[in-house]
Formats: structure tokens, sequence, C-alpha cells
């Protein structure tokens, strides 16, 4: 078992680690599924040829959901088994759970989870972990928020701190892409209600109150983009990126 922790073979699930809090080793590596491509073709009588419709809809392709499978075991008690197992279908059948594996820190995965398939020979019981999960996963650190430096992958993870922007008059800010696209929030404060206080994207005027605000047709695209912003407050952004 030692082999799998020394390893960083292992997943926290909802802020609790499959060995190090329930003594559970992972007995498979194919974890995490593909999401597959949601394509959309339609044939034409009589001819060879096909349209491809996939990306007209939103300019981009979509994806169905991913699957995680954890084949999970452990040495218990046989007279603890039943405790054990109850407890963990508590904490998890059909639950929301935030995946975060050891070999992928700066990331999570999002979906619902079922539990199933246990099966004991003496101490020793195993059971399947399942997760429908969304196609993307997402980045842990979040722009809005205090950066998590153990979390960051040096050599791919970009370091956004969209905090603090002070506008008076205009302003703008570059947002770098993440590989997915994404609907930011704007979290606004010392608002001057005398002036007009707006953002622009790609041509498209977004009025901004005090607090909270998301736009959902305001969508970065994987690429990045700058926004403009137009009167007096203070705003963080609030941006999460992501990748397949």
């Amino acid at each position: 078992m030692s082999e799998y922790t020394t390893a960083g073979f292992g997943a926290t699930i909802n802020g609790k680690h499959t060995w190090k809090d329930y003594g559970l080793v992972i007995g498979n590596t194919d974890i995490v599924s593909e999401p597959s491509p949601k394509t959309n073709y339609i044939e034409v009588p009589g001819s060879s040829i096909r349209i491809d419709l996939t990306e007209t809809l939103t300019g981009q392709v979509e994806y169905e959901s991913r699957q995680l499978k954890f084949s999970l075991g452990k040495m218990e008690r046989e007279d603890l088994w039943p405790v054990f197992y109850r407890t963990f279908l508590k904490a998890y059948q059909g639950k929301e759970v935030r995946v975060v594996l050891d070999q992928e820190p700066d990331v999570y995965y999002h979906g619902r989870a079922e539990v199933s398939g246990f099966s004991r020979n003496g101490r020793l019981g195993t059971f399947t972990l399942t997760v429908d999960a969304d196609a993307y996963k997402y980045e842990i650190n979040v722009s809005s928020e205090d950066w998590l430096w153990d979390v960051l992958n040096f050599e791919t993870g970009i370091i956004r701190d969209y905090r603090g922007i002070s506008v008076s008059g205009s302003s703008s800010k570059l947002l770098e892409g993440s590989g997915i696209p994404v609907v930011p929030a704007f979290l606004v404060s010392n608002l001057d209600e005398s002036v007009s206080n707006y953002i622009t994207f790609n041509g498209t005027r977004y009025t901004l109150q005090e607090g909270r605000n998301r736009f959902a047709d305001l969508i970065i695209p994987a690429g990045g983009g700058r926004l403009y912003f137009y009167g007096k407050y203070t705003v963080n952004i609030e941006f999460r990126g992501g990748s397949l």
C-alpha cells in the first residue's frame, strides 16, 4: 500500500484523501476517461458529402461528460467493514463531489458520485467509486482570491491576479485564455452612481452595479480577450480557467 502513497497516487474527494483519511488504495491507473465531442452532421441524400454542423451553434466544439472511475480497496477488521462502508456511502453516494488527483494538484474535476460493487474476502474489501464529471477540469486557483503557490504548475500554469482594479474614467485589462471559454464575474465596490459604470467586450456594453455582476453572454474565449472599463469604481474579476 505504501508504494501508492509515496508515488502520489491518490485522490482528494470533497476534502478527504483516499489513503490518508480512508486507508484506501487505488487499484487502477485508467481513472479519467476522455470526453467525447458532440458532433452534428447532416447527410446529403444521394451524395457522399455530409455537412458538418458541429460548431455552428456555439462556434466551438462541445463535449459530453467524462467519467472518473476508482477501483478502491483496503485491509480492515471484518467486524469494522460494515461501519466503514456505510460511512463511505453516506459521504459520497449520489453526492456532488470535487476531485483532486495527487498527480494533478493544480486542477479539480466536478461531478456526481456513485459507489457500487462492494465485495469482501476476509479482511480485504473492494468497491468502485464512479464520478460522472464535467468535460473540463478546472483550475484550483481563481483570480479573485489569494494565490495558492503550492499547487501552481510552474510549467503550464498562468498566474492571474485581477484584483483591486481601480477605474476612474476608463481602463482596460487583458484576460489570458485558459483553454476553455469562461464567463467571469465582476465584484464591484466603491461605485460612484453619479456616473455611468459599465464594461465593453467585443462591442457589447454591460452595465455594472455595486456587488457581484455576471453576464451570461460575456464569454472570454479560450484564447483570452481584453475588457474595457468605464466609470468610477473598484473591481475584482473572478476568473477560473480550465482545460480538457
